[in-house]
């Protein structure tokens, strides 16, 4: 009758932190009440075992507790019942108005053994509790980082970070990797009111942000008016295509930025995409725990868009990336080498492209 009403007002009162409580400890009084109401026919009738059956919902509520998964409530359970049993027995023994049991040391050993039978069995839940908690736990924390990163990376590679130890661990990966970075920012940002600036870039990073993810990239991360993007699925071959598109993507509609009157001339979008291995996976400090690349094409890739802006470029490829282009795709543009300066002795050997067939100017990243 007690569980029926716990578990009728479980219903009323859904989610109440005593209820686990209540239940346990009424468990816990039942299983005492039933030891302790065999003890004296135990104490005269040894041969008839009684104390196996007063055992039974003992041991049966012990396994009920352990199915909450809770620790607390298990160790509740066991030292209530195992006081309860030793007030019991120790009553028993010392009660004058109840005949002096015919065997006491008999009774004595079965009980010590019966109360170190239950002890035991009450550690074993509490450790199953305890292994099965930690399991559960591992099991939620992999899935909630796996739905965290999903946000940022295509369910593939989401996956096979949190699959396991070895897949998470930082490996040298062929990478493409590619900037996008809005020229005139600064400008726009000084004319504009901060409500549509802000609401302006969102829908920016959005953009790219879908353009990117449609072909297996990763966005790394978001510097103020820029992105980083990265592609590390399938073969370099793979990956230039997947950035080239991305990036075709991403420079056609520019609209948007020239939707202002009052914003000033040379609002852009400017690429920038260089190629090679990199650091990439987890990296995580015990704080922070970040998917990213690192390497010389990653540090390489700031000074490329340098250039670019120095030379006023709109799109600056690498050769190394434009080497790994299929010829139906080098077909489509057109690329001119940009000239080298005594200063770029770390630089990459890079190109100016623009397509042959668009109606969006490459060179300048606008429309004609």
């Amino acid at each position: 009758m007690t569980t029926i009403a716990l578990a009728m007002s479980s219903r009323v009162a859904a989610g109440h932190s005593w209820l686990p409580w209540a239940a346990t400890i009424t468990d816990a009084g039942l299983a005492v009440y039933v030891i302790a109401d065999h003890l004296p026919r135990d104490a005269h009738d040894l041969l008839l075992a009684t104390d196996a059956v007063s055992l039974f919902p003992a041991f049966l509520l012990l396994i009920q507790t352990g199915l909450r998964l809770r620790r607390d409530l298990v160790a509740m359970f066991t030292g209530i019942v195992a006081l309860g049993w030793v007030i019991s027995f120790a009553l028993l023994v010392g009660s004058a108005s109840l005949p002096a049991p015919k065997s006491p040391n008999a009774l004595g050993s079965r009980q010590a053994l019966a109360f170190i039978s239950f002890a035991a069995a009450g550690g074993f839940v509490f450790y199953a509790v305890h292994r099965m908690r930690l399991v559960w736990s591992a099991i939620l924390r992999a899935r909630w980082d796996r739905m965290l990163l999903s946000r940022f990376l295509p369910e593939g590679v989401a996956t096979e970070v949190v699959r396991g130890e070895e897949a998470a661990e930082i490996a040298e990966r062929h990478a493409c990797l590619m900037l996008i970075d809005i020229r005139g920012f600064s400008g726009l940002a000084r004319s504009t009111p901060s409500r549509q600036i802000i609401s302006d870039l969102l829908s920016f990073r959005r953009f790219v942000h879908g353009a990117v993810s449609r072909h297996n990239g990763i966005v790394d991360k978001y510097l103020g008016d820029g992105v980083l993007a990265v592609f590390l699925d399938g073969t370099p071959e793979q990956q230039a295509v997947r950035a080239f598109e991305a990036a075709s993507e991403i420079l056609r509609p520019l609209d948007t930025w020239k939707s202002h009157a009052d914003a000033p001339s040379g609002i852009h979008v400017i690429a920038t995409v260089h190629c090679g291995f990199v650091l990439a996976g987890v990296f995580d400090d015990g704080r922070r725990a970040e998917f990213t690349v690192l390497g010389p094409a990653m540090n390489a890739l700031p000074r490329m868009e340098r250039r670019s802006k120095e030379a006023n470029l709109g799109v600056v490829v690498s050769k190394r990336f434009l080497r790994l282009l299929l010829p139906s795709i080098r077909a489509r543009i057109h690329t001119r080498p940009v000239e080298r300066r005594p200063e770029d002795g770390q630089l990459p050997d890079i190109l100016s492209v623009r397509f042959h067939e668009t109606d969006v100017d490459l060179e300048t990243g606008t429309a004609p």
